[in-house]
């Protein structure tokens, strides 16, 4: 099994060999890439088909992995870093309570 970084530089190889080369001035489109492979996994839910949610959240993963290493970001270490952050948070922070 890969690591995620290693993730992030075989998908970006991958995209890259299929003619798929971003670039930082790209990450506006990048991240409307993202927003759509949510939007898809949003559709299956509301169509109740929850068999393709696995691959619809695999579509993402493989977008967000890709925009990371475009940017230069090792998304596990930045994982480590906000789990951190939010293990010291309250129990349901950020929620309105009634």
């Amino acid at each position: 099994m890969l690591e995620i970084k290693e993730w992030q530089e075989y998908i970006t190889s991958w995209a890259e060999a299929k003619g798929f080369v971003w670039i930082p001035e790209n990450i506006d489109t990048i991240l409307l890439r993202l927003h759509s492979e949510v939007s898809e996994a949003s559709e299956c839910v509301r169509d109740n088909q929850f068999e393709s949610l696995g691959e619809e959240f695999a579509d993402l993963f493989i977008r967000l992995a890709n925009a990371c290493e475009v940017m230069g970001i090792d998304l596990e270490k930045e994982v480590a870093i906000k789990m951190i952050k939010n293990e010291g948070r309250a129990h349901l922070h950020g929620r309105s309570r009634k």
